[in-house]
């Protein structure tokens, strides 16, 4: 009798085998995808304090009391009419609010204009 009951217990024992092989499979599956939701999570934790430090980011005010830079062409020829009327670097610097090196600048490129306008006059 033993002989005929033979190949059912070798397929018993296999079935056995494979069904623990499966749960053991499966068991190694959850405790994986437990580690790779828990690496996750942390990078997202990670990934969003890095997005709140950078989105509020520290607010510095520098109080400036230096003047607007940049002559436009209207206080150009502003700047010029009041230095031709014989107004002071000073006073044009300050009615247009801009520096006084930016007028002093606007002064010497005008003569410098002027100087090459003469020049090409004579020569031509």
């Amino acid at each position: 009798m033993f002989p005929l009951l033979a190949p059912y217990m070798f397929v018993a024992l296999g079935l056995c085998s494979t069904l623990w092989m499966f749960i053991t499979l499966k068991v190694e599956l959850q405790t994986g995808m437990r580690k790779q939701r828990r690496r996750t999570e942390q990078m997202a934790a990670r990934l969003n304090e890095g997005w709140q430090l950078q989105a509020a980011p520290e607010v510095v005010v520098v109080a400036s009391s230096a003047p607007r830079s940049g002559l436009n062409i209207n206080r150009r020829v502003q700047a010029i009419r009041m230095m031709r009327r014989g107004d002071d670097v000073s006073h044009v610097a300050a009615v247009l609010g801009v520096t006084r090196q930016e007028v002093e600048l606007l002064v010497r490129v005008q003569a410098a204009v002027k100087a090459a306008s003469k020049a090409a006059g004579s020569n031509g």
